[in-house]
């Protein structure tokens, strides 16, 4: 197995109190990894510094090149006016993608996530299904790696047994950050 990403002593912290420091370690191809750890230990911090979405103050990231990424954040925020189709197609921004490939991926991504009305507005969503658009923007991208910041909230027991099964069925790696022990179980072979 070849490593997709590897972190050496990289440090994180707010105010005067560090969330972590030293922290080295790997992900591979093949890997499902659950992390996890207290509330405010800086779990969702550490994906953001994974993503490239934040810095580390000290040590270093490295990513194998050309690695395709995707995160799904604890919180995702849509605009206002977007349509599920919509949002799911802004993901696909900046990739080298021709027009007829980034049509089929964003109606694959909608259909794996069972949303009826691709016209429907993101913003009428409950959180769960706001969740699962989160998700499909992700798929849409076809990771190597794909981060998922707390995916099990505010999704019902059939959302949760859709990821299972999604997560499982899937061949790129994962680190998800999750409280939900049950759900870690069934889905990583490690955990962090």
């Amino acid at each position: 197995m070849s490593i997709l990403l590897g972190c050496q002593s990289i440090a994180k912290a707010f105010g005067t109190g560090p969330l972590f420091r030293d922290l080295s370690f790997g992900i591979f191809e093949g890997d499902r990894a659950g992390l996890v750890g207290p509330n405010g230990s800086g779990k969702s911090t550490l994906l953001s510094i994974l993503a490239g979405v934040e810095e580390p103050d000290e040590g270093t990231v490295s990513r194998r090149r050309g690695l395709a990424l995707a995160h799904v954040p604890q919180h995702p925020v849509f605009p206002d006016d977007a349509t599920i189709e919509s949002v799911v197609e802004s993901a696909l921004d900046g990739l080298d993608v021709d027009h007829e490939t980034r049509h089929a991926r964003v109606r694959i991504a909608i259909g794996r996530a069972t949303f009826t009305d691709p016209t429907a507005a993101a913003r009428t969503l409950s959180g769960g299904w706001r969740k699962r658009l989160a998700i499909s923007c992700a798929l849409a991208r076809e990771p190597e790696l794909l981060l998922l910041d707390e995916p099990t909230n505010h999704l019902d027991l059939e959302g949760i047994v859709w990821l299972e099964r999604l997560l499982r069925e899937e061949s790129f790696a994962w680190l998800v950050v999750s409280h939900d022990r049950a759900f870690l179980s069934a889905v990583s072979n490690r955990v962090l």
